[in-house]
């Protein structure tokens, strides 16, 4: 990617956009429209086959149930169902009781025959020589004759076949048929006289079970061998065949033809549909291609991420960082110009801070003159031991802390061990004990690694202050402060925490801008928080712009709890430079 560099910045974006957008978006596009109507036209004729195939597979096993039941009655070796065709192959009537016998034994075999295609619902009816039913319809009488138009339309059935099925159509004309019946001729083996004629028909509601797919815009037709019409279900007619879509699967046992058509005006619908898919597709590719040009944008944009990046480092803190200059367009250009500016303004600043520090040292010794510090300490202590001495230990005890405190004033330009400075914090809580008569109890919990951290003295006092004075105004029954402090991979953590009476949601909120410093507005002398704010600020000017002091309500109680983030390696570097001006 070195040789874009060559180029500016508005020729890279260009050449990303034409690159890695538009051509493959409009290659794809076109791929899309090309192949989209030859895949869809081939869905459908696999999904119409195999539909075809399955409702075929159904037909041709009702037809073998049949051709079991015309081959048991037609070719029997069973005596008794024998004997019943030949005493009923010329009856009329039930004459006799053996007639019904007969009869009787005929029907049990046939409704045993019959169990076997049960969900076909086969009508099946045995007419002797006289063309009385001796066993069938319910709907008609026994030994009544078949009607005449029956007869008629069963007229072209050759009696000389005596192996094969033969078929025709029973309804009315111009119509798919009631019943198509099946007709097989049953012969006496032993001279071979015909006894009667099995006639098994299938209803035109099972051939419409079948046809039914539930989708009405496909046409299912069933032929016979001549193209007459069995069943029909479904779609409408069509005139021209280039607009429709034809399967075909042939039932080999009876020479009938399963069909199935729809109208191209169906499948364009669906073509839609999956026009709707592909554009999906072509949607995925096209949001592929954007992702891969905001990654070259990325690339390009890179150097002024980097600027923009360093620059806050640099607000932040980090007066070392430097921006890599590669390259001689616009971007290498600006980048070194800001590292120029850079060093200039590391110049002004280190002189600022030097002349700054210097007053410093000599604003703190003209204090430290000016208190004599030494000198009230010795009077202190004095008064101390007198106080001892004649027994009055409490406000020796006050002495002695304000002792400390007065110590830890003394060097206050010196930073002090996290363990220590608890230590002065718990002399400040106890002589505020005694000027407010409350018995606070004081804790820390330091974890590991905390307690020699080196700290400015007196960090946390304007929180312990805080609490005692806002925080225990109602006196509760136990006032209690602990201080608690662990360090995490890149944090220091410290929690200062009260039981006092706290403060509302809102409160605490406002607070917390004033404390981050997203309120401008700073409250009166005597007005709460001075102290916190102070604190804050504080701490960024010593640690930088990432440290915080946030507020929150406990989470086990009333009271509040303050907690102080300071960067690891801004704690190492203040107590490197405290550490100098020690020695």
């Amino acid at each position: 990617m070195e040789w874009l560099s060559r180029f500016s910045l508005h020729r890279k974006l260009q050449f990303s956009f034409l690159i890695l957008i538009l051509f493959p978006f409009i290659a794809v596009t076109f791929w899309s429209y090309s192949s989209l109507k030859q895949n869809v036209s081939d869905k459908f004729t696999r999904s119409n086959m195999e539909t075809l195939t399955v409702i075929g597979n159904q037909i041709e096993k009702t037809i073998d149930n049949i051709s079991f039941a015309s081959v048991y009655f037609s070719e029997s070796y069973n005596p008794d169902i024998l004997e019943s065709f030949r005493y009923l192959k010329d009856a009329e009537s039930f004459a006799s009781f053996q007639t019904y016998d007969h009869y009787s034994n005929l029907m049990s075999m046939a409704d045993i025959l019959l169990m076997q295609s049960a969900d076909a619902n086969l009508k099946m009816m045995l007419v002797n020589r006289k063309n009385k039913m001796i066993m069938g319809d319910s709907s008609a009488p026994v030994f009544a004759s078949l009607p005449e138009s029956f007869l008629q339309e069963a007229i072209g059935l050759n009696e000389k076949e005596t192996t094969a099925l033969q078929w025709f159509p029973s309804g009315e004309a111009n119509a798919a048929p009631e019943y198509y019946y099946a007709v097989r001729f049953i012969i006496d083996p032993r001279n071979h006289a015909k006894l009667a004629t099995l006639y098994i028909g299938i209803p035109q509601s099972y051939f419409h079970s079948l046809l039914d797919t539930g989708n009405p815009d496909i046409a299912f037709t069933l032929t016979d061998k001549s193209g007459g019409m069995i069943a029909r279900n479904g779609g409408g007619q069509s005139g021209d065949a280039k607009n429709r879509l034809v399967s075909k699967v042939a039932i080999p046992k009876t020479g009938w033809l399963l069909s199935a058509e729809m109208k191209r005006s169906f499948i364009d619908s669906q073509i839609n549909r999956e026009f709707l898919v592909t554009l999906s597709v072509v949607g995925l590719f096209f949001l592929t291609f954007l992702i891969l040009s905001m990654l070259l944008a990325g690339y390009i944009n890179k150097p002024i991420s980097l600027l923009r990046s360093s620059i806050k480092q640099y607000v932040g803190g980090k007066r070392d960082i430097r921006i890599p200059v590669h390259g001689k367009d616009e971007v290498a250009a600006l980048s070194s110009a800001f590292n120029h500016m850079l060093d200039d303004i590391n110049g002004l600043l280190e002189k600022v801070e030097s002349e700054q520090e210097e007053k410093r040292l000599l604003e703190l010794q003209a204090l430290a003159a000016q208190i004599r510090p030494h000198f009230l300490l010795n009077t202190l202590n004095s008064i101390k031991v007198s106080l001892l001495m004649t027994g009055d230990k409490p406000h020796g005890n006050m002495i002695d802390a304000l002792m400390k405190m007065l110590r830890a004033y003394v060097h206050i330009d010196q930073p002090l061990k996290l363990a220590d400075d608890c230590k002065v914090l718990e002399s400040y809580v106890q002589i505020m004990q005694i000027r407010n008569r409350m018995d606070i109890s004081f804790t820390h919990e330091l974890g590991e690694g905390t307690e020699s951290l080196q700290m400015p003295r007196l960090l946390l006092q304007p929180i312990v202050e805080n609490a005692i004075y806002h925080g225990f105004a109602a006196r509760p029954q136990h006032p209690a402060i602990q201080i608690t402090a662990r360090l995490t991979q890149e944090w220091l953590e410290i929690t200062v925490s009260d039981n006092g009476r706290g403060m509302s949601g809102d409160k605490i909120e406002r607070l917390n801008r004033k404390l981050h410093g997203l309120e401008q507005d700073l409250p009166l002398q005597n007005e709460r928080g001075v102290g916190l704010i102070n604190t804050a600020r504080r701490l960024q000017v010593l640690y930088g712009y990432q440290s915080r002091l946030t507020a929150a309500s406990r989470e086990d109680g009333d009271g509040l709890s303050f907690t102080l983030n300071i960067p690891i390696t801004t704690i190492s570097k203040e107590a490197v430079i405290h550490e100098g001006d020690a020695n």
